[in-house]
């Protein structure tokens, strides 16, 4: 039975390989001139199970509002983007209650935990290269505030198997020396040892490889304009004026996933998170970090591929524009000065890499995996900032229930008709 997937960035092709490998027939679909192009090019490349809660968290409501006048805001609502989020919205604000915010974050905790060693498993059986490092992640905190609030998640998910370690400034120095320079503005840190990091694109290219040896294809240059369905069922997709036909599909298509299932009849709450990065080559530089570096003050991290650092950060909600705003790309310059001054001084800022893209975001948090309500029509989207961290659980979750096969993980939290 031939399989359609729509999409081949991380989402799509974690699944196609995982149906692939499970010997069902798969093409994947890529509008784009190559794989992973769009959310998964040059993202944060962090693989993070101590960082599963969503974005819609207690106080979001406030925060958003008070983001309209700031445009140097960590989340920023854009005023144009309003009337596009409404009913998204309500069910965005309705899900940033205490119960239900842990709720998801439990539930994320779980399905990133399975994925991550779906990710190393894979990595290490098929000797993937991607600039793979299971060095861990270091939080660091100038404000108390912003460390309890960490400090109660942790402590939250410890009681299910998350490893966190609390840390005084001198102990976050001796773990990353980078951060010398920053001392006296620390007053600690918590270290995640169970994260790992790798560069998306990279390991979008490796699958890529994996697939086409497993049997499958993958077309590029490819606009898929809509679903064809028949009598309740799918029956393929349509390509312009050409009906492609196929028994399964699964849309995998980000934050361009509700407008595709539009056409078959099916709605989605999924809305395009505009998130950036900049990249450094930063081979001149006498030291890079070993660990990745977040700042949840600034809402932002800092990681290292080999001999690029990458910094990456803020939220805005700007519809699908994907331009690059100054103020933004400004707001990552001022991280880098504030976390890595030494580096910052040294490195040419007319040579860092710009980046947009826009993350699939779920009203409630999290993604939506599995089978819709029309047949043989799947999902697999919705991750947000977590699609790295879940692809591999996602696609072989999905491609267990394709196959009906027993799972290995619950995926009642994560129905696509929730």
């Amino acid at each position: 039975m031939r399989t359609v997937i729509v999409g081949a960035g991380l989402i799509g092709l974690t699944t196609a390989q995982a149906l692939a490998e499970r010997g069902e027939e798969v093409l994947v679909l890529e509008a784009r001139e190559g794989v992973g192009l769009e959310t998964s090019f040059a993202n944060g490349g962090m693989l993070t199970p101590s960082m599963p809660e969503p974005w819609n968290g207690p106080g979001v409501f406030g925060h958003l509002l008070t983001s309209l006048f700031n445009p140097h805001a960590a989340m920023k609502l854009r005023l144009g983007a309003v009337p596009s989020l409404m009913t998204w919205g309500i069910g965005f604000i309705r899900n940033s209650s205490t119960r239900r915010y842990l709720s998801a974050s439990l539930n994320n905790y779980r399905m990133s935990c399975y994925s991550i060693q779906k990710t190393l498993d894979i990595s290490r059986r098929l000797e993937l290269s991607y600039d793979l490092s299971e060095q861990g992640t270091l939080c660091i905190f100038k404000d108390p505030g912003q460390m309890e609030e960490r400090r109660i998640l942790c402590k939250y998910l410890e009681d299910y198997g998350l490893s966190a370690e609390e840390l005084d400034a001198e102990q976050v120095i001796a773990r990353e020396p980078a951060l010398g320079p920053i001392r006296n503005r620390l007053i600690g840190g918590i270290w995640l040892p169970d994260d790992a990091r790798g560069d998306a694109h990279l390991f979008c290219r490796e699958l890529e490889s994996v697939i086409v040896a497993e049997g499958g294809e993958i077309r590029t240059g490819t606009s898929v304009s809509g679903i064809a369905t028949k009598g309740g069922k799918v029956c393929g997709v349509e390509i312009g004026n050409e009906l492609l036909e196929a028994e399964r599909v699964v849309i995998a298509a980000g934050s361009h996933s509700p407008a595709l299932l539009a056409t078959a009849g099916q709605s989605l709450a999924v809305k395009p998170a505009k998130g950036y990065s900049i990249t450094f080559d930063g081979s001149s530089l006498d030291r890079l970090p070993d660990v990745a570096i977040g700042d949840d003050a600034l809402h932002a991290v800092i990681t290292t591929f080999g001999k690029r650092l990458r910094v990456v950060g803020t939220a805005e909600f700007t519809g699908f524009d994907k331009s690059l705003t100054k103020e933004r790309i400004d707001n990552l310059f001022h991280v880098l000065d504030t976390v890595l001054p030494e580096q910052s001084a040294v490195l040419d800022r007319s040579q860092a890499s710009a980046w947009a893209g826009l993350r699939p975001m779920s009203n409630d948090g999290k993604p939506f995996i599995g089978v819709s309500a029309v047949g043989g029509l799947f999902v697999n989207t919705g991750h947000g900032a977590l699609g790295w961290t879940m692809a591999m659980g996602s696609a072989n979750l999905l491609a267990d229930q394709m196959c009906g096969t027993v799972a290995e993980i619950d995926g009642k939290p994560f129905d696509a008709r929730r």
